[in-house]
């Protein structure tokens, strides 16, 4: 069995200290398979500077729900981003957006393996591969930026570089600040696996 997170670094920002401010950063996250925004963690450790909160959510938003990039291929750079960066919150809860979105459980093993998996089509490969240039060089390559231009327009290709780019910077700040996952968040990877934080 899992056992819990160790506790934050930076303690979560608690329902007595909720501003105006803080609560219309919350309302950011209300409707559609965003629900529980002022129970979650780590926008709750967010919540400790909620200009810059507010600021920040208007992009992820946009990245979780209207985001031209298909949302298989969204998930998987996601995720991917989260097993290689180590961000072991930002898996879990990935696991269940995707399971949110009605994706198939059969993709999260393949991720952890990496783009060889032969779960893979090619084109998810690319994704996979450009997905890891992005967080270790900061550069998608030429082939495999030849080959996603191949299938994407400008405007889905400049999604992916910032969906990949926002969750690698996110990984960094759940990372430090340790938000602790929830009971829910704990059995998904406990079902499936999580990356190790070290």
């Amino acid at each position: 069995m899992i056992q819990p997170d160790p506790p934050a670094r930076m303690p979560q920002v608690g329902p007595n200290d909720f501003t105006d401010e803080t609560r219309a950063f919350f309302d950011q996250w209300t409707g559609g398979i965003f629900k529980g925004a002022d129970q979650n963690p780590v926008l709750r450790t967010f919540a400790h500077h909620p200009k810059l909160a507010g600021l920040f959510s208007a992009l992820n938003v946009h990245l979780l729900s209207t985001n031209t990039v298909p949302v298989k291929l969204r998930q998987i750079a996601i995720m991917r981003t989260a097993w290689i960066t180590g961000a072991v919150y930002m898996w879990s809860s990935h696991l269940n957006t995707s399971i949110n979105c009605g994706l198939s459980d059969d993709m999260y093993a393949p991720i952890q393996n990496g783009p060889d998996d032969p779960y893979f089509t090619p084109f998810e490969r690319v994704v996979m591969l450009a997905t890891e240039e992005l967080v270790e060089l900061h550069k998608i390559g030429d082939a495999n930026w030849q080959a996603l231009m191949a299938d994407w327009n400008n405007q889905q290709m400049l999604d992916f570089m910032f969906t990949v780019g926002t969750y690698a910077m996110v990984a960094g700040v759940m990372r430090s600040t340790g938000a602790e996952r929830l009971p829910d968040l704990l059995a998904l990877a406990e079902k499936y696996g999580a990356p190790s934080p070290d």
